[in-house]
């Protein structure tokens, strides 16, 4: 089956469903950030084969990747675009709260802009997020997605 075959397919299920439709800007923003030693919430999120360490601090989210050197902050603003940011962290980190998740979303990316999960389509309007999210890290879009399904949206 050609992959364009296989877009379309997955396009028809969705449809075929009852989805809600969300449509998102994305924006990658620079700015200084202000992760320091106290956290709110460590999440380990995990599946089959991995598991990464997602840290909550109020409304943000931080993916920590690069042998938790570096790490990809997530958040939205008023209008529920998403933002995100990618940082540089060295120091330790202390949590009032350890919670251990499952990835189980089933999400499929059925588009480099779109991904569809738990009767969701969620669209990004303006950036293919999936590719620029696969050229920061590739092992950073599972828990992108299940932040996006499970927390965000």
């Amino acid at each position: 089956m050609s992959e364009k075959q296989e877009k379309e397919m997955v396009e028809n299920q969705v449809e075929n469903q009852n989805t809600e439709n969300v449509s998102v800007n994305a924006y990658f923003l620079l700015h200084e950030d202000e992760l320091n030693e106290i956290i709110q919430s460590l999440i380990i999120l995990k599946d089959y084969k991995q598991s990464w360490k997602i840290v909550r601090k109020r409304d943000k989210f931080y993916i920590f990747f690069n042998n938790n050197r570096k790490y990809l902050k997530l958040w939205l603003d008023r209008k529920h675009n998403l933002l995100f940011y990618v940082g540089e962290f060295t120091g330790n980190l202390f949590y009032d709260s350890i919670t251990i998740q499952e990835d189980n979303t089933g999400c499929v990316v059925y588009t480099n802009n779109g991904i569809y999960c738990d009767n969701k389509a969620i669209e990004f309007r303006n950036m293919a997020l999936i590719d620029t999210i696969r050229q920061i890290d590739y092992r950073l879009v599972e828990p992108v997605i299940w932040l996006l399904c499970k927390v965000l949206y």
